[in-house]
């Protein structure tokens, strides 16, 4: 018997490394999914080849957590790896969905957030969030209108709440560089614990969020915008952009309403708020670099047997 899940790409809207320091966080879910259909077999196996840690941590660990460990994998995703766009939470949520085919929301949210702190040391249950969820999500450290879940790890606990998106379309600029997310993170912490203006930053950047939260519930596209370009500046100053980040959105700029690094930075990819997608996405394949037009608030997790 074959079970199958689908769950979205994210980008990070707002509250990119603030959200370490307990400040709020906003993520929608982008129209790019990952697939996985699990079938039952003497031997796991991925995509047909036999499965291994080493090569496939994110389904060897769905398999562990969830107790299935006599299931075969199919992989089918049009979400890209290493851009920043949420592609190990997209597969370890439809992964954890197909397997766990009796789990809540809730369940597969926290359990594909333990698949991804086993395959990568460390993790925040955002992506996995939003990624199950769809739409978008609002993390803060206090619960409060439009709670979903809250997830706990030892002394933090991450509240998740719905968040209305309205229809908006977002260009998504890959640089092609995949810079590990460890350093990154690292190097604010250490910023934020000597200057007082990285402090000033992160708070900022928590601000930022709170406020487009409200933009987002009335379809304030041109004060989403602005937020972003504001954010984007506060990023450079925690260090976290780069020169070809600097360059895309310095692209874009003419045809966007606001645009900004999405996810750790150090490469990755940008976004671009725009009404004006083809052209954004011109922009950036001009200066040598891979565009993607998305919708924001995609479909969370999907079942097939969902009905």
């Amino acid at each position: 018997m074959t079970y199958s899940a689908s769950a979205p790409g994210k980008v990070i809207l707002f509250g990119e490394h603030a959200v370490v320091f307990g400040e709020p966080a906003i993520a929608a879910a982008l129209d790019l999914r990952t697939r996985v259909d699990a079938t039952e077999s003497d031997t796991p196996r991925i995509n047909g080849v036999p499965l291994r840690q080493e090569t496939n941590p994110y389904p060897y660990h769905a398999l562990s957590v969830t107790g299935s460990r006599s299931m075969s994998l199919t992989i089918d995703s049009d979400v890209p790896p290493g851009a920043g766009l949420g592609s190990s939470a997209a597969l370890s949520v439809a992964a954890v969905g197909a397997l766990g085919k009796d789990y809540s929301d809730a369940e597969v949210a926290e359990s594909a957030f333990s698949v991804e702190l086993l395959a990568q040391g460390r993790a925040s249950p955002i992506d996995t969030s939003v990624s199950t969820h769809g739409r978008a999500i609002y993390v803060d450290r206090n619960g409060g209108s439009g709670l979903l879940w809250s997830v706990r790890r030892g002394d933090v606990t991450w509240h998740i709440h719905h968040v209305d998106v309205p229809a908006m379309d977002i260009v998504v600029g890959f640089t092609g560089i995949s810079a590990a997310t460890g350093p990154l993170v690292e190097n604010v912490r250490r910023l934020h614990s000597k200057y007082s203006t990285a402090r000033n930053a992160v708070v900022e950047i928590g601000t930022i969020a709170a406020e487009a939260r409200r933009r987002l519930s009335t379809g304030d596209v041109v004060g989403l915008g602005s937020l972003m370009d504001r954010n984007q500046k506060l990023l450079v100053t925690l260090g976290v952009s780069s020169r070809e980040i600097g360059s895309l959105i310095d692209a874009v700029r003419p045809y966007s309403y606001g645009a900004k690094l999405t996810g750790a930075g150090g490469g990755g990819s940008i976004i671009s708020l725009t009404d004006r997608p083809e052209r954004v996405a011109e922009a950036i394949a001009k200066r040598g670099f891979t565009p993607f037009i998305c919708k924001l608030g995609g479909e969370g997790l999907r079942r097939e047997n969902d009905g």
